[in-house]
């Protein structure tokens, strides 16, 4: 991706910022309660630094808190078993390498949510984007893959403005949600059907 010396957000990482490159994860006031620093999003945090090799991760609190305690514990269980998994098969591990996503049909598979394992769920629970498509009254039109025979079917002006304006609520929503891989995405499936 580049040099990046730092990233500070919050929530970037727990909510699934994909950058693999990251070595190092600070969380700051680690001991405080709430949603951003139970277990589960301590986990989430901390898991971010396992993708890369030399990845260390650095907890600042003032006391060590029961989501500390069991993120830990279990980060540590998670990691022993990884080792001996590492040692009974020969595996050395290495810092995942991920190829940055290529315009057209990796762009529209991030957007439905259906590239690279990821987990897109929404408020409510169940799948969002799998079916958007569908959700936004499109067909074979602009959105078949570029290997389809049906590839080069337009489809009427007034399904291709609501298509934009579905897509602009969707942008924004991933926006409101710090998914900015996702909107940046949208923005640019928006760009292209306005220039269609």
């Amino acid at each position: 991706i580049g040099h990046i010396d730092a990233i500070v957000g919050i929530n970037l990482l727990r909510e699934g910022l994909d950058i693999p490159e990251v070595s190092l994860v600070a969380i700051f006031d680690a001991d405080r309660q709430g949603f951003l620093r139970n277990e589960r999003s301590l986990l989430q945090t901390i898991g971010r630094a396992a993708r890369n090799s030399n990845g260390k991760v650095i907890l600042y609190a003032d006391s060590m808190s029961p989501a500390m305690t069991a993120s830990i514990r279990q980060t540590l269980e998670r990691r022993d078993r990884q080792m001996e998994h590492n040692k009974k098969f020969g595996i050395t591990p290495a810092t995942i390498k991920k190829a940055l996503p290529q315009m057209g049909s990796d762009i529209d598979e991030l957007i439905a949510g259906t590239s690279g394992g990821k987990r897109l769920v929404g408020s409510k629970g169940g799948r969002k984007g799998g079916d958007w498509a569908s959700n936004l009254r499109v067909g074979a039109g602009q959105w078949a893959r570029s290997d389809s025979v049906t590839s080069n079917i337009s489809q009427p002006i007034e399904e291709l403005n609501y298509s934009i304006e579905e897509l602009k609520k969707m942008m924004q929503q991933a926006a409101l949600e710090l998914d900015f891989e996702r909107a940046a995405m949208l923005r640019d499936k928006i760009l292209d059907l306005e220039s269609s």
